[in-house]
């Protein structure tokens, strides 16, 4: 996998889609083919509506971030919020740079994986190696 197209499947949360579990079957959160079960849910995926309604490229973007709704609140992994908190200070670019350089190290980002931690902070002092 390479930068670009880690970058072109950063989800509206800061997920990557291409390293998730169903890439084989949906080309991510932003296409046509979004087979997320957060998506396909009765009520939705949150951060895919709010994006979509204020039509930004993800919630890094958002002035109200984090908002603690849906898979920002604490029932989810905090190393979603620390992705887009990531992207949000540090860019896409540098996001993806240090996401590659994690996976080169052997650190497992998928779910339940290394980076499934106790805190943002935590999550990001091993992205940024801080």
């Amino acid at each position: 996998m390479n930068k670009q197209e880690i970058i072109s499947s950063i989800a509206y949360c800061g997920l990557i889609c291409k390293l998730c579990h169903l890439s084989d079957e949906c080309d991510g959160c932003k296409s046509k083919n979004n087979r997320c079960s957060k998506h396909l849910s009765p009520v939705g995926c949150y951060q895919f509506n709010c994006c979509v309604e204020k039509t930004i490229n993800g919630c890094w973007e958002c002035t109200e971030f984090p908002c603690n709704k849906d898979m920002y609140s604490d029932s989810f992994s905090p190393k979603i919020r620390a992705f887009a908190r990531c992207i949000r200070e540090d860019g896409k670019e540098k996001f993806t740079t240090y996401i590659l350089d994690a996976i080169n190290r052997g650190i497992d980002i998928n779910k339940d994986g290394d980076l499934d931690l106790n805190t943002e902070q935590e999550v990001l002092r091993i992205l940024r190696r801080s």
